[in-house]
C-alpha cells in the first residue's frame, strides 16, 4: 500500500452490501430482476478497479493544471479525457441511470459504491458524472416524450452534461431571491434571460453540449421560491435529428478561482445577453423548487458520498503513512538509552486518531449504504404502506446523510494530515488536497446549517413528527430485540443512553420555542443534528455490529477455536481478523465517538441561550 496511491476499502463495502444488507434480496423486485449476487459482485470488483487505476492517477495532475477559459469555452484538464470517456463507455459513469437511456439500471447502493472510489479518486471529475445524471433524471421525471429523447440518451452516455442552475448573486441560499427571468414565446418554450454564479461543473470540453437545468421567474408570477419554474436550456440548440445547431445564447462570463476541485469548472454564466437564449419548461408553471428538490435531495446524497470517499481514502493514506513512518521510541521504552525507533503507529496517540478516523469512516459508511438501501427498496416495493414508512426514513436521513458525513469527513482528512505531520501540509503528499477538495461538500447543495433547519423545522415536524417517530421506532426495534445480546448488550445500552438523551432533547424543542421564539430552537439545530446523526449512524452500526459477531461465532465453531486459541485464530485467518476488527471499531465508535457527540445535548437541555444575548 502507497501513501499517496488511493486505496478503496472494498472488503469493508462488499462487507456492508452482501453480508448486512444482503442486497442481492432486491433481486426478487422487477426494477432488480438482472442483479444476482455475482453481477453486484463483479460491479464493485471492476468498478473500483477503474477508481483505483484510472480515475485516482488523474488527481494530482488535474489539481495542478485546473480548468481554464479559451475563447470563451471552459478547457478541463488533459488528463480527464480519456477516463471521461472510459466511464461511459464502460458504463461506471451512469451505473444507476435507467436501462430505458442507456444506464445499467443497479442499485443505488452499488452506485454509492463506485461513487466512493471515483469520488475519492478525483472529486472534480466525479462532480461531472453526478451532476449530469442529476440534470437527466429530472428531464426524465418531469419531461415530455420530445425532452427526453431529446437529452436523455445524450447526458446517459456522456455526450451531453448537465447542471443545475439555482444561485445568483443576491441568491445564494435564499434561492427565492432570484431575478432570472422567463417570457413566454408559445406551448413551453420561453426565452431566458439573467445571470447565474457558482455553477459546478458549468461548462467543459468533456462533452459536446452542455444541458442546464435553470431556474426563472415567468414574468408577473409572485416572489420567492413559489414564483419559480424550471427550465432546460442547452448551450447550443439541438435539431429535431438530434445534432447540434446553433449557439443558444448562454455566455461563460468566467470561471471561479477555487481552493480545491481546481478541475471542476466553477462557472458564472449569462443566460440571454443578445436575447436568444430559450428553454423549455419543465412540469407546470411555479413548480420549479418541487422539481428542483428532486435533483437537489439525489446531489445531497452525491456529496455525502464525497464525505465518504475522502475521509476513507484519507484514512488509508494516513494509515500507510504511519506504518512507514519511523520516528522515535515507544513511549514504554521510555529511559532507555537503547531504546529502538519505531512505526509512528506505535504511539499510543497515533493509535487513537487513526482508531478514531477507522471508527467514524465506517460509520459514514453504515449510515449511507443504509440510506441508499432504504432508497432502493422504496423505488421497488409495490405495498404501499412499506413504501411510505421507507419514503418517511429516507426524507429524514437526508439532511443528516449530507450534514453529518460531509462535516465528519472533513474532521477525518484534517486528522490525516495531523498525522503526516509536516509532510501532510505540502503537496508531496494528497492529504492537503483532499481537505482542500472537500471542503466545499459542508457548502453544497445546503450548507450544514440549512441541512439542520430542513431536519429540525421539516422533516421532524412534517405530518406531525412522523418521520421522527417512524425512525424512532425503528431504534426501540433494534434496541429490545438485541439488548440481552451476550456481546453487544452493553453497546446497546450506551447506545441507548445516546438516543435518550437525543429523543429528550428534540422533545425540549418545543420548550424553547415557547421562550423565545423559533431563534430559541434553531439556535442549535446544527449541534443537534450532530448527535441525532451520530446516533443514526450507530444504529446502522451495530447492525453490522451483529453480522460480525454472528460470522466470527460461526468461524469459531467451524474450526473449534477454544477461547484459549482465539488470539492465535484472529491473527491468522482473514476473515476473523475482519469480524473482530470491525467489532472493536464499534466498541470504540459507541463508547467513544459517541459519548463525546452527546456533550452537544447538554446546552439544550439547559435552554441556553447565551448566542441570542451576547451582543456581537
Amino acid at each position: 500500500m502507497s501513501t499517496t496511491d488511493l486505496v478503496v476499502d472494498t472488503q469493508d463495502i462488499e462487507f456492508c452490501l452482501f453480508e448486512w444488507l444482503q442486497i442481492d434480496q432486491l433481486q426478487k423486485f422487477p426494477k432488480y430482476e438482472a442483479f444476482d449476487a455475482e453481477t453486484l459482485g463483479m460491479l464493485v470488483t471492476e468498478g473500483v478497479k477503474f477508481a483505483e487505476e484510472v480515475i485516482a492517477p488523474t488527481n494530482r495532475e488535474a489539481d495542478r493544471a485546473g480548468c481554464s477559459v479559451v475563447d470563451g469555452q471552459a478547457k478541463v484538464p488533459e488528463c480527464l479525457h480519456g477516463p471521461y470517456e472510459q466511464a461511459y463507455q464502460l458504463g461506471w459513469a451512469a451505473i444507476t441511470a435507467s436501462q430505458e437511456f442507456g444506464g445499467q439500471g443497479a442499485p443505488a447502493a452499488i452506485g454509492l459504491a463506485l461513487s466512493e472510489g471515483i469520488l475519492g479518486g478525483n472529486l472534480a471529475l466525479g462532480m461531472y458524472f453526478g451532476l449530469t445524471q442529476g440534470a437527466m433524471e429530472l428531464i426524465e421525471s418531469f419531461g415530455d416524450d420530445e425532452l427526453q429523447q431529446t437529452y436523455c440518451e445524450k447526458m446517459t452516455s456522456g455526450e451531453f452534461t448537465g447542471t443545475m442552475c439555482l444561485s445568483e448573486p443576491q441568491a445564494g441560499s435564499d434561492v427565492g431571491a432570484a431575478r432570472t427571468v422567463a417570457e413566454h414565446v408559445e406551448g413551453k418554450k420561453y426565452k431566458i434571460k439573467g445571470s447565474k454564479c457558482w455553477i459546478s461543473s458549468g461548462d467543459n470540453d468533456l462533452a459536446s453540449n452542455v444541458i442546464h437545468t435553470v431556474l426563472a421567474r415567468v414574468e408577473g408570477d409572485p416572489p420567492g421560491t413559489r414564483g419559480l419554474s424550471l427550465f432546460v436550456v442547452p448551450k447550443i440548440k439541438v435539431k429535431a435529428d438530434g445534432s447540434l445547431g446553433e449557439a443558444n445564447d448562454v455566455t461563460l462570463v468566467s470561471i471561479e478561482d477555487k481552493m480545491g476541485i481546481k478541475a471542476s469548472a466553477t462557472a458564472v454564466l449569462s443566460f440571454g445577453d443578445n436575447d436568444n437564449c430559450y428553454g423549455h419548461m419543465l412540469g407546470e408553471r411555479g413548480d420549479g423548487m418541487r422539481m428542483m428538490f428532486q435533483m437537489m435531495n439525489t446531489e445531497r446524497i452525491m456529496v455525502a458520498g464525497m464525505g465518504l470517499g475522502i475521509a476513507s481514502a484519507a484514512y488509508q493514506n494516513a494509515l500507510a503513512y504511519a506504518r512507514e513512518r519511523i520516528q522515535g521510541s515507544h513511549i514504554d521504552s521510555h529511559g532507555q538509552e537503547d531504546a529502538p525507533s519505531v512505526a509512528i503507529i506505535e504511539h499510543p496517540d497515533v493509535r487513537y486518531s487513526l482508531t478514531s478516523m477507522k471508527a467514524r469512516v465506517e460509520a459514514i459508511r453504515a449510515l449511507l449504504y443504509g440510506a441508499c438501501f432504504i432508497e432502493d427498496k422504496l423505488h421497488s416495493t409495490e405495498d404501499a404502506d412499506e413504501r411510505q414508512e421507507l419514503d418517511d426514513l429516507f426524507q429524514i436521513l437526508t439532511p443528516m446523510c449530507k450534514g453529518w458525513a460531509c462535516e465528519t469527513g472533513l474532521d477525518i482528512a484534517r486528522a490525516g494530515m495531523q498525522i503526516l505531520g509536516g509532510v501532510g501540509f505540502t503537496k508531496d503528499y494528497p492529504m492537503e488536497q483532499y481537505y482542500r477538495d472537500l471542503r466545499i461538500s459542508a457548502i453544497y447543495e445546503g450548507t450544514t446549517g440549512i441541512q439542520a433547519l430542513d431536519l429540525v423545522g421539516r422533516k421532524m415536524t412534517t405530518a406531525n413528527g412522523r418521520l421522527f417517530m417512524t425512525l424512532l421506532g425503528k431504534f426501540g426495534q433494534l434496541y429490545e430485540t438485541h439488548k440481552e445480546h451476550p456481546r453487544l448488550g452493553p453497546l446497546f445500552a450506551c447506545w441507548k443512553e445516546g438516543y435518550d438523551k437525543m429523543t429528550e432533547c428534540g422533545m425540549t424543542f418545543p420548550e424553547m420555542i415557547k421562550e423565545r421564539g423559533l431563534s430559541g430552537a434553531v439556535l442549535y439545530a446544527t449541534p443537534f443534528m450532530f448527535l441525532f446523526s451520530t446516533v443514526t449512524a450507530a444504529y446502522f452500526f451495530l447492525q453490522q455490529g451483529l453480522v460480525a459477531d454472528e460470522g466470527l461465532e460461526q468461524l469459531k465453531a467451524e474450526n473449534s477455536v477454544t477461547e484459549e486459541g482465539l488470539a492465535q485464530f484472529i491473527q491468522e485467518n482473514g476473515k476473523a481478523r475482519f469480524y473482530d476488527s470491525k467489532l472493536k471499531t464499534l466498541d470504540f465508535f459507541i463508547n467513544i465517538t459517541l459519548t463525546r457527540y452527546q456533550a452537544y445535548a447538554v446546552p439544550i437541555l439547559n435552554r441556553n441561550y447565551t448566542a441570542l444575548d451576547i451582543e456581537l
